[in-house]
């Protein structure tokens, strides 16, 4: 709507004002039309007046302005309207002043098409004239408009600049010069006696060039729509029955919803070439699920159901129509720049250094904290004692402790949870290099009790399908899931009596094992009854490094948000599926069902950094297939039967530590 125009217009046009330079409180006479575009230079050096009303619709406060109404109320507020009777010289100067803004405001109105009620006031007699401020604009002002409109639009191209410039500013001269026209003709014929074909002729021509200046330089306008509709779609590919903006708050864009009339893939193979044979690179088109039209599909089958309808058995070419439109889809064109992931930045480099710092001090500390048992008990009673800490003196017992046999094992726990983080990561790129998906750097979560949450790994780079996303966020977990699994079975392997010497074990309280139902059955299965039914279980580095290991790949297998599983479970299911997940998943961890102490520190991770779905994504639509979709499922059970805790009955059934403190 024209009354818009007031409300918003671009910031650049500041520059503009900056340069004005005010006659104080000169006043001239002149015809109606006149005073409506203002004083912009012509080539023949003659001036118009500018009203004040024209500066109330530039949204600018810059203080070397002395007046800038932005409304109504502000004008007549400034003009003394409201305020009791007074007498004397300054009471007829502000009605007279009072007078002259509602003119300037009647005539801006004329000029825009807008009709505002005035409800308080008198209107100005067709007599009366009315004074005008006037204001010249430097010959300046009009370049630093049309150059900071070119840049904007040829983002800062040099070679572009100076035409767009010359264009911009060649339309203000016409309009400026039809308008200098008209106010002469129309004071030839004396009154307001104007042509009004020519003044709606100037008033499209004046919007269409503020149109064109405060759209957005990637904004589809209506001329690209149509484009749009006539040679990418159609009866044969997808009919339109609705176009609408996007709406979303980090995403611009037209929103497409139709039926399909081929099979999907040649209709998003089609759309895209046409978009790219008639726009270039300038828009990327994204096929997404429409979830809205799916709802209203339900509403109105509900209602004929209701209604006593039947529903019509499909056949023939409504089976394939059906068929073709399972699910509905439709497709979102933005602007090119938007469909590009957030890329890798300084400071997010320096980020992931020092969480990697951070990890690399989580592992170690890890590994040093599960050989505490080899202290000498009396250096771990001196550390039980808090008052201890404040003394300079060395702990006893390690003056004739020999450090050998503690570092002995804490060097590979220390390196075998670095390498299966590694290997994770290792997996996620070359899965993203078969695909051609660029990544960003690797975010290591560090924790104290596992080593690490995982890691957060960006895509920089839009993916082609979900079954791109599928591959690169499952490579990740396999990989991590076989090292770990290796290492616990070498490790539970090396733990039975006399295969290691007791000084290369490590003792680990037998109720750790409790945890986890999976990999406790396993130990238990593996090591025995008579050993797992101890107070303490000597187990091989290598087991404890196995066991971290999967439940870090456990967690990032849970289908939840961004993290591997989530994305997994996106890419077989859909966001629909995703969504559902999460709520569950955030019951497991919120109610600690899933990864015990871990559980609300994970919950919140999640919460905080990863707990969005993936949004570049080209074909959103189609799924990966019953081969991954399985494999899917399978990933989810795994992770909940790691992540479960034993119940006391059930430990105490299969010999898993001791269970006196349970009951």
């Amino acid at each position: 709507p024209r009354s818009s125009l007031r409300r918003q217009f671009p910031v650049y046009i500041q520059a503009v004002l900056i340069t004005l330079q005010i006659s104080n409180r000169t006043h001239h006479t002149q015809p109606p039309l006149a005073s409506m575009l203002g004083s912009l230079p012509s080539t023949s050096g003659r001036q118009c007046l500018v009203p004040q009303r024209t500066l109330s619709v530039l949204p600018c406060t810059h203080h070397r302005i002395p007046v800038l109404p932005f409304s109504r109320r502000i004008i007549r507020a400034a003009a003394g309207e409201g305020e009791g009777p007074s007498t004397g010289p300054a009471t007829a100067e502000a009605s007279q002043e009072d007078a002259r803004i509602k003119k300037t405001l009647a005539d801006l109105d004329a000029l825009l098409g807008v009709q505002e009620d005035t409800k308080s006031g008198s209107k100005p007699k067709a007599g009366d004239n009315s004074l005008q401020t006037s204001i010249s604009v430097s010959p300046e002002a009009m370049r630093k408009l049309a150059d900071a409109e070119s840049q904007r639009l040829a983002g800062g191209d040099a070679g572009k600049a100076g035409p767009m410039r010359d264009d911009l500013e060649g339309q203000f001269q016409k309009i400026i010069e039809k308008a200098r026209r008209l106010a002469d003709e129309q004071s030839k014929k004396g009154g307001n006696a104007t042509n009004e074909q020519e003044q709606a002729q100037l008033r499209a021509e004046f919007e269409t060039l503020l149109t064109q200046i405060s759209k957005s330089p990637d904004a589809l306008d209506k001329d690209d729509i149509k484009k749009l509709r006539d040679a990418a779609f159609g009866p044969q590919t997808f009919w339109i029955t609705e176009t609408m903006p996007i709406a979303d708050a980090e995403r611009t864009g037209l929103l497409i919803r139709g039926n399909l009339r081929d099979e999907r893939s040649k209709v998003f193979a089609h759309i895209r070439e046409k978009v790219l044979e008639l726009f270039g690179d300038k828009y990327t088109v994204i096929m997404v699920e429409d979830s809205e039209a799916e709802a209203e599909e339900g509403s109105s089958s509900a209602a004929a159901m209701g209604g006593g309808g039947v529903k019509p058995r499909p056949g023939g070419a409504a089976a394939q129509a059906q068929l073709l439109n399972t699910p509905r889809i439709a497709f979102q064109v933005i602007p090119a720049a938007q469909a590009v992931p957030p890329q890798t930045t300084g400071w997010k480099q320096a980020i992931a250094f020092v969480l990697a710092l951070l990890f690399v001090g989580s592992c170690g500390q890890l590994a040093l904290a599960a050989n505490i048992t080899k202290l000498p008990k009396e250096t771990l009673e001196w550390f039980a004692n808090p008052a201890n800490y404040e003394s300079d003196a060395l702990p006893p017992g390690l003056d004739t402790w020999d450090p050998a046999p503690y570092f002995a094992t804490a060097i590979p726990i220390f390196s075998a949870i670095l390498g299966t983080n590694v290997a994770h990561e290792v997996g996620h790129r070359v899965a993203a290099f078969v695909r051609g998906v660029r990544l960003g750097p690797t975010y290591f979560v560090p924790n104290f009790q596992v080593g690490s949450f995982g890691a957060i790994t960006p895509f920089t780079s839009m993916l082609k399908d979900r079954l791109a996303l599928w591959d690169v966020a499952a490579a990740g977990p396999i990989a991590g899931v076989l090292a770990s699994a290796t290492l616990l079975a070498i490790g539970l392997s090396q733990s039975h009596p006399g295969d290691l010497p007791p000084e290369a074990l490590v003792p680990v309280p037998s109720q750790l094992f409790q945890g986890s139902l999976l990999l406790g059955s396993l130990t238990r299965l593996v090591l025995g009854d008579v050993a797992m039914r101890g107070a303490e279980v000597a187990v091989s580095p290598l087991v404890i490094a196995g066991w971290c290991g999967l439940i870090t790949q456990a967690l990032q297998l849970l289908p939840v948000g961004s993290v591997d599983g989530g994305r997994m479970v996106q890419a077989a299911y859909g966001k629909q599926a995703l969504s559902l997940t999460s709520l569950f998943t955030y019951l497991g961890l919120g109610l600690g069902l899933l990864g015990s102490s871990l559980a609300l520190p994970y919950g919140i991770y999640v919460i905080i950094c990863q707990r969005t779905a993936e949004r570049y994504v080209q074909d959103a639509v189609t799924p990966t297939g019953d081969a991954r979709a399985n494999a899917t499922a399978a990933a989810v059970l795994f992770a909940i039967l790691v992540l479960l805790p034993m119940a006391p009955e059930l430990a105490s059934s299969f010999g898993v530590g001791p269970t006196d403190n349970f009951l």
